[in-house]
């Protein structure tokens, strides 16, 4: 059977896979590492946020490979998998892999509950989430927390995502990192995307744009300012 170059992962899944790379790197560098830019730290916030939200919307309307039907299994199918993984000869799929497929979600979920934490919190200096004072003290707590905890847990994740892809590079030889970069796989013609949907992304991304400024721009109440005389 002759497998071919094939066109696989659409240019903007790509766009939001590298995004998210970048802005993740960019989090935890205005975070922990530099000083004094906890308001860039937010707008990167918002950023991932608006990412998110495209990849959940993208899962149900992108070409077929980016769509959640696609990909997510159920355990048995994952159970099967990963037994091939075993004898180093697993199953081959065009797109995500049953076991392989679960970071996605994984990946949401938190960065978006931790992008949505971060609306809520304050470091008491320079920075006040846009509706921290709309929530009550506990709430805020909570919310707190979630933020700081949930980064944690994403570098869980991320090592063990970055794990899983030096494995399949190095010992089985399949090269996931070039696929995310140029879209390709050695596939048949016929499993593969014929287009990326630019305009479609574009369109989504732009109404994402313009919900992310309502949301943290307009939306937000007025903080009521208590003086004291």
């Amino acid at each position: 059977m002759t497998h071919n170059k094939t066109l696989v992962w659409d240019l903007p899944l790509r766009i939001f896979h590298w995004a998210l790379v970048l802005l993740i790197f960019a989090q935890w560098l205005t975070a922990d590492v530099l000083d004094g830019y906890i308001d860039l730290h937010a707008k990167f916030g918002y950023g991932l946020l608006g990412l998110v939200i495209f990849r959940i919307i993208w899962g149900f309307v992108g070409p077929k490979h980016a769509r959640f039907s696609s990909f997510l299994r159920g355990p048995s199918a994952i159970f099967h998998y990963s037994r091939t993984l075993i004898t180093r000869h697993p199953s081959t799929y065009t797109g995500h892999n049953p076991l392989g497929a679960l970071m996605v979600p994984a990946i949401l979920i938190v960065v978006g509950t931790q992008a949505i934490s971060g609306l809520f919190v304050t470091d008491d200096v320079l920075f006040t989430g846009p509706y921290y004072s709309s929530v009550s003290d506990e709430t805020q707590g909570t919310m707190q927390w979630l933020h700081h905890t949930l980064f944690d847990v994403l570098l869980v994740i991320i090592g063990l995502h970055i794990s899983a892809i030096l494995s399949y590079e190095l010992l089985l030889k399949k090269p996931l990192i070039g696929a995310m970069l140029h879209g390709q796989k050695n596939v048949q013609a016929k499993s593969g995307i014929n287009h990326s949907r630019l305009i479609l992304a574009l369109l989504l991304a732009l109404v994402i744009c313009a919900f992310i400024y309502w949301l943290v721009v307009v939306a937000p109440p007025e903080v009521e300012l208590d003086y004291y005389y």
